[in-house]
């Protein structure tokens, strides 16, 4: 937990320059095959820095400006062409940020394309990560609906009103009409339930990464390290350390997943915890997305059996429930 602004402003800034050396790389590419195109990227920018000193020259008329950026507009569009005509998309030669929205500044940028004042969302999506070390949301490089795999589940009913196969699917669809409707502060949240190695957390992570794409922020924790946190932010050892910023990250966060409820050790001051946390949140969420998925291996209907009605009242009401079964899939991949 020693994130702070010098450590990011670095991270951005190497961010800025892994992007303007890969478009280097691009550029020289592009001169190699195409010549011409490095002779027009001159021609560019010397009518660029013309322009400048001649829209800073009092004694210019509109006329002359205008005709100047007409050329400009002319050198520019021609450039895209050739680009096109060699194989070659028409920006291959723009910087390619990570985020479009800072130009990986960590701020957003103004009517004038200026890093402002207000943080970017992958500015506080990565105090988040550094936060909470919680980066490795596609640590194996195979989290995503893309590598969901429906044949992992049986596809046999055997007492059930559907196979697992079938359960499975109608979940997956579930999942993305959550990330597309996530800004529907009327949508609910999910809780998912089943045995160890269904898939819960996986497809809890495949949800994160999309609405990460989308520009929200996502904290995924281990129900136990939740607390823990929740406990380290109010009641510091050290008196003097930061008691809010932890706990507001984690009641803040426009998606909070919490794995492996229950696995916690119980207390009644985490019970308390937990409904406050899901209060705020639900409250909050009637202005602003604010959602919260649950993945635990505890059925709905023995959720009593571990906490208070007033929390089962919370999930039951404002979770959509869905329960996973089938074989354990690691194992199944282990054996493959």
């Amino acid at each position: 937990m020693n994130a702070n602004w010098q450590d990011l402003k670095r991270e951005f800034q190497q961010r800025r320059e892994n992007a303007v050396s890969e478009r280097d790389k691009r550029k020289t590419e592009v001169y190699n095959k195409a010549p011409e195109i490095r002779e027009l990227d001159r021609q560019i920018s010397t009518l660029g820095i013309t322009f400048s000193r001649e829209a800073l020259n009092q004694g210019t008329t509109e006329e002359q400006l205008q005709s100047f950026e007409q050329k400009l507009d002319e050198l520019i569009d021609y450039k895209k062409k050739l680009l096109v005509q060699h194989g070659f998309t028409e920006n291959y030669l723009e910087l390619d940020y990570h985020c479009k929205k800072c130009n990986d500044t960590g701020f957003v940028l103004d009517d004038e394309g200026k890093p402002g004042i207000v943080p970017c969302h992958c500015y506080r999506q990565l105090m988040v990560e550094r936060f909470y070390d919680v980066s490795n949301l596609n640590s194996d490089g195979k989290t995503g609906f893309e590598f969901f795999n429906e044949h992992y589940y049986p596809d046999t009913a055997e007492g059930h009103e559907e196979s697992p196969r079938a359960q499975a699917l109608r979940i997956r669809q579930k999942c993305l009409d959550f990330v597309n409707f996530f800004k529907d502060t009327s949508h609910p949240n999910l809780y998912f339930s089943g045995p160890t190695g269904v898939g819960k957390t996986f497809l809890s992570k495949c949800i994160a990464l999309e609405v990460l794409k989308k520009g929200h922020t996502v904290l995924y924790l281990p129900a136990p390290a939740m607390f823990d946190i929740i406990y380290r932010s109010k009641y510091p050892a050290d008196k003097t350390e930061n008691r809010d910023t932890a706990y507001e990250d984690i009641l803040n966060a426009d998606l909070l997943i919490i794995d492996d409820l229950g696995t916690e050790s119980p207390s009644a001051a985490k019970y308390t915890e937990l409904l406050t946390l899901l209060d705020y949140r639900s409250a909050k969420n009637t202005r602003l997305p604010c959602k919260t998925i649950i993945s635990t291996n505890l059925d709905p209907q023995d959720l009593h059996k571990v906490y208070s009605e007033r929390i089962v009242s919370r999930i039951l009401g404002e979770f959509d429930i869905l329960v996973i079964y089938g074989d354990d899939i690691r194992l199944i991949k282990r054996f493959e």
